[in-house]
């Protein structure tokens, strides 16, 4: 049997000693390349991602890696055990100085999470999951908002690096939860967006064009903190399917028909 345990341990000590070099490089200048024209990654997000690989490596030889920056898997499918890391997630907040950005980080057996770590080094809040035991925030136990009807939800939102390509179903979507809900914002990482959707600070999230190591971490947290996930039509194919909606549950059919299902 797996002892979750051993590898959440070691799994919160590379995202610490990744927070370390991240809060290193957010005071100091440094080059910036950019792999599309609004996706710029840094050598913070690079050595970020290299010192988690390290750590989780060097311990758990056997465990597959599928991450931002360095290793893909391709196929689409997730087979056995894989560490998902995004190493920094907003890093256009990053490059800004803007202090709303994470680490992302969670075990996946298969297609199933097991546990994610959402890491902000500036504010040091720390968000983890492990299935079955609950979502926490610093320690804390934390939970969704009552929320139960969308015209009263405060909900986030992210545009997606080629929003070109999305701008209709982007811009439609966008118009649609403004004229239906009582707040909508935008902070730039959608890790922080989950997370903060499990403390019940936002009533729900929806985005498109999202990765698997934009969610991975998050998506486990929202749930265990009593909340839904799913795709766009309210599915599960959220984690490779590139559109997610996160929400308190009580919310959820109510976006879900915005964002193209038809609970």
């Amino acid at each position: 049997m797996l002892n979750i345990s051993k590898y959440f341990s070691e799994a919160r000590k590379s995202v610490f000693a990744a927070g370390k070099i991240l809060s290193k490089y957010y005071l100091e200048n440094f080059k910036i390349v950019y792999k599309g024209t609004r996706n710029p990654v840094t050598v913070a997000d690079k050595n970020s991602e290299k010192a988690i690989i390290k750590i989780l490596g060097k311990k758990f030889p056997d465990v597959a890696f599928l991450c931002e920056e360095s290793c893909k898997i391709t196929d689409r499918k997730i087979s056995g055990l894989v560490w998902i890391i995004d190493p920094l997630d907003g890093t256009v907040n990053f490059i800004h100085k803007l202090p709303v950005f994470s680490i992302s980080l969670a075990l996946y057996d298969g297609n199933k999470a097991l546990f994610g770590i959402v890491y902000n080094p500036i504010s040091g809040d720390f968000f983890h999951a492990i299935k079955n035991k609950g979502a926490y925030l610093n320690g804390k136990k934390i939970g969704v908002s009552k929320i139960n009807d969308l015209k009263h939800s405060l909900v986030v939102t992210g545009f997606p690096y080629d929003y070109e390509k999305r701008q209709k179903s982007v811009d439609g979507k966008f118009r649609e939860f403004c004229r239906n809900v009582e707040g909508l914002r935008r902070l730039g990482s959608a890790a922080i967006d989950l997370c903060y959707v499990a403390c019940g600070w936002f009533d729900g999230f929806w985005e498109e064009g999202l990765k698997p190591w934009d969610v991975a971490a998050g998506a486990i947290i929202v749930k265990e903190a009593g909340g839904n996930v799913t795709d766009f039509a309210g599915g599960n194919n959220y984690l490779f399917g590139e559109t997610l909606v996160a929400s308190n549950s009580k919310i959820h059919n109510q976006m879900i028909k915005i964002t193209g299902g038809k609970r």
